[in-house]
């Protein structure tokens, strides 16, 4: 990934002072935030947010632009909480895509939502992952494509890890559409639902009954389990990636400790919000697992 944060530093000394391992570095140096280079196209489909695709990067600086997905969240604590999962799932070395901030000038995002008036507006990035065209063409109009997309999850590796990720951030939200092939494995992404207390208790995030609910919270449903169970399969897998997590999740702390660090230009970007990723969501997560 490129090197472009717009706003946003940290000097390597300072990070050194902290005990992140080299494989961390790159998340852990500067907030991951971009610009949108240019006008993006709109992704239609069965989506609850708009969502479009477009190159992303800082438009000074001499490197090609990094394709995202962009969505825009109508609420700054599902911003927060679609970061957070998604810089804990690469300090967990999950297969869900690498997260992103995109700021985007209105017109730049054609059929953009109608109550947003006044730009530039934040997204939600992830680095985009092409799907199989052959897995893409077996499944168009199938009327059996959901049990298929489940059956094939199932029978593969991603399957015990996306149920004990989804369990540790408590995510109720796993279904057939957030489950993408690109031909050689299975990605897992969007998790705007996950940490729900999170956005119940938003204004009230740094007290300590608030970081409780947070960590003692468990979802109604975890989908991906529960298709393991109903196709038979081995729930101890289940349980040893779950306790793989456990044993990271010192890399979680030294990243929400390496975050407080991070700086961001709130005179140019007044909507950026980093504190509840920072501090909130890494300690439930840590203390989660």
């Amino acid at each position: 990934m490129g090197d472009f944060s717009p706003g946003c530093s940290l000097m390597r000394g300072q990070l050194m002072n902290v005990d992140v391992p080299s494989d961390m570095v790159e998340i852990a140096s500067r907030p991951p935030v971009y610009r949108l280079l240019g006008v993006a196209d709109k992704v239609y489909g069965k989506h609850l947010n708009h969502v479009w695709k477009g190159l992303a990067g800082m438009p000074w600086l001499d490197e090609p632009g990094l394709p995202v997905f962009a969505k825009y969240l109508p609420q700054t604590s599902q911003l927060d909480i679609e970061l957070a999962c998604g810089l804990a799932s690469q300090v967990l070395r999950l297969p869900v895509p690498r997260p992103a901030l995109v700021i985007a000038d209105l017109e730049d995002l054609p059929s953009h939502p109608a109550n947003l008036k006044h730009g530039p507006v934040m997204l939600f990035g992830s680095v985009f992952q092409p799907p199989d065209p052959f897995f893409a063409q077996r499944i168009e109009d199938n009327p059996l494509a959901v049990d298929y997309i489940w059956q094939k999850v199932c029978d593969d590796e991603v399957a015990p890890k996306g149920a004990a990720w989804d369990e540790l951030v408590a995510n109720p939200d796993r279904h057939a559409q957030n489950l993408l092939f690109d031909g050689g494995k299975w990605w897992l992404f969007d998790h705007n639902l996950a940490l729900q207390p999170l956005a119940k208790l938003y204004t009230k995030v740094e007290q300590q009954s608030a970081q409780r609910a947070i960590v003692e919270h468990v979802a109604r449903v975890n989908q991906l389990l529960a298709e393991l169970c109903r196709r038979n399969r081995n729930s101890r897998e289940t349980l040893t990636e779950a306790e793989q997590m456990t044993r990271h999740s010192k890399r979680l702390a030294l990243l929400a400790h390496a975050m407080r660090r991070w700086e961001v230009d709130v005179m140019q970007w007044t909507t950026l919000n980093l504190t509840v990723v920072g501090f909130s969501c890494w300690r439930a997560l840590a203390r989660r697992a």
